[in-house]
């Protein structure tokens, strides 16, 4: 009886443990298995933000775990370059739709579902619209990078100037008042911070600015919807004339001192153009400057660009449903005003008071509130803009140290020329190139 016993029993087990194999194979032993998402932030200050949000959703859905990994933007569009085409980068990721175009088009990025379409249409329609490309929306509106003048409050004071300059001629006339000098002539404080080098595509993109209000364009499309450049022309001709003669003619900027936000910080220079994320720098490295914001001056037209930073999912996302579903949480009021208030990034998002924010840092208000008739241009959404934008920049930075070009129209008309060409053959080799 015994021996029949035991035999009862190891069958017993047996049959258990198949029973448990079986369950563990069909799924039911996966049950409590988290689904695991990677998110690469493209810009690390904004990591607390999505840290915050990533905290929150998984209380909600313990479920879920969302890993984020920061990198600076041009290692993670290195990243993305690199894993996308092979189904290896992460779920989530932030970035602007042209450097996604060309992911777009290949079919590495997931078309926006209804749900997040209809929310962005609402939330962000200025920006939304933007994501449309071949039928089909990619990405969801996160933060704007719309462009500004910061000015040394302290420093027009004391130079008895009314307030930011309006207009171009108040820009000229505005850093000549403003720029300080040694007894030899050099410049100790600048009366305007330029753009003049760098690596990438700033150069051009902060020349764009300029461009924009002198009339012109890097890129202009056709009503055909093909492209040619938009600055061979009397406003590039202006726009190159102005920081050729800010530089070398009235000497308000040159190579020898500080440039951008730090130059601005430690109160070496009275203005510059940059985006929000200006403001939280300036609380972190010098709270002591009192500064403010205002739209850029203009020439011909009021304008400036402001592009967009979407959030995207990748079309090897395991789990999309989830991804989206994050990232749209991540959109809520909360988020937005703690990105805004705390980090200077301006949300996408225009259905959200921010007065609460304006009250604290009313410097943000220029980044958001633009007069009607000012014109808020973005970049065309074109798989070759990155390489335009970036070797018209090295050209621009040879053309910038070129004290010859002083009062030289044609010297301008050759350099504008020869970058323009150059931008029109590229557009031809990506077959986009058109006039009309």
């Amino acid at each position: 009886m015994k021996k029949r016993t035991r035999r009862k029993m190891l069958a017993s087990v047996c049959a258990l443990s198949m029973l448990l194999a079986l369950l563990i194979g069909s799924g039911v032993g996966e049950a409590a298995k988290k689904v695991e998402l990677i998110f690469w932030l493209g810009y690390p200050e904004e990591e607390p933000v999505f840290a915050r949000a990533i905290k929150d959703y998984e209380v909600l859905h313990p479920d879920v775990e969302i890993k984020i990994a920061s990198f600076q933007v041009r290692e993670q569009e290195q990243k993305l370059s690199m894993g996308l085409p092979v189904g290896k980068a992460a779920d989530m990721f932030d970035n602007n739709k042209q450097f996604m175009t060309r992911f777009i088009e290949a079919g590495f990025i997931q078309p926006s579902p209804p749900e997040v379409n209809n929310f962005g249409k609402s939330a962000s329609p200025v920006f939304y619209e933007r994501n449309l490309l071949r039928g089909n929306y990619y990405g969801l509106p996160w933060h704007t990078g719309g462009k500004v003048m910061f000015w040394n409050k302290t420093m027009f004071e004391e130079a008895a100037l009314p307030g930011p300059p309006e207009t171009w001629g108040d820009l000229i006339y505005f850093s000549q008042k403003l720029a300080k000098y040694d007894p030899a002539g050099n410049l100790t404080r600048s009366g305007i911070s330029l753009r003049l080098s760098g690596a990438g595509s700033g150069v051009g993109q902060k020349f764009g600015i300029f461009l924009l209000g002198a009339g012109g364009a890097l890129i202009e499309e056709t009503p055909s919807g093909k492209y040619h450049n938009g600055y061979d022309n009397v406003a590039g001709r202006d726009t190159l004339q102005l920081h050729i003669d800010l530089v070398h003619k009235y000497h308000v900027d040159d190579y020898t001192i500080k440039h951008d936000s730090e130059a601005f910080a430690l109160e070496l220079t009275a203005m510059f153009e940059r985006e929000g994320w200006v403001i939280g720098y300036m609380r972190e490295h010098a709270p002591q400057v009192d500064f403010d914001t205002a739209q850029v001056p203009k020439f011909r037209r009021k304008a400036t660009i402001c592009g967009v930073n979407n959030l995207y999912v990748s079309n090897a996302c395991e789990y999309p449903e989830i991804a989206w579903d994050f990232l749209l949480f991540a959109e809520k009021p909360e988020y937005m005003k703690y990105m805004f208030l705390d980090i200077g990034w301006p949300p996408a998002r225009i259905d959200i008071s921010y007065e609460d924010v304006y009250k604290k840092v009313p410097q943000y208000r220029a980044f958001v509130e633009f007069p009607q008739d000012m014109l808020l241009w973005d970049y065309p959404a074109i798989s070759p803009l990155d390489e335009i934008e970036t070797k018209f920049a090295e050209r621009l930075v040879a053309a910038f140290r070129r004290s010859d070009l002083v009062d030289n129209p044609q010297g301008i008309a050759e350099v504008i020329a020869d970058a323009a060409k150059e931008t029109d053959e590229l557009l031809k080799k990506a077959g986009l190139y058109g006039l009309e």
